[in-house]
């Protein structure tokens, strides 16, 4: 009997497309399109912030 039992992870991958989107509403200086990207992919939430952070432009002012 297994300890730990893996189950499907609840969420969405969001496309790369749409990762870019919320990296340029941050760079903007919204970053509700980025917390919208987050909540909308459930367990994958830690792996699409750093995608997002990816694309965040650092020298923006």
């Amino acid at each position: 009997m297994p300890i730990f039992r893996r189950r499907k992870p609840n969420g969405i991958r969001p496309t790369d497309a749409q990762v870019r989107a919320a990296a340029a509403a941050v760079n903007r200086g919204d970053i509700e399109a980025a917390d919208r990207v987050c909540e909308e992919s459930g367990d994958y939430r830690q792996e699409t912030a750093m995608r997002i952070f990816r694309y965040i432009d650092v020298e923006a002012p």
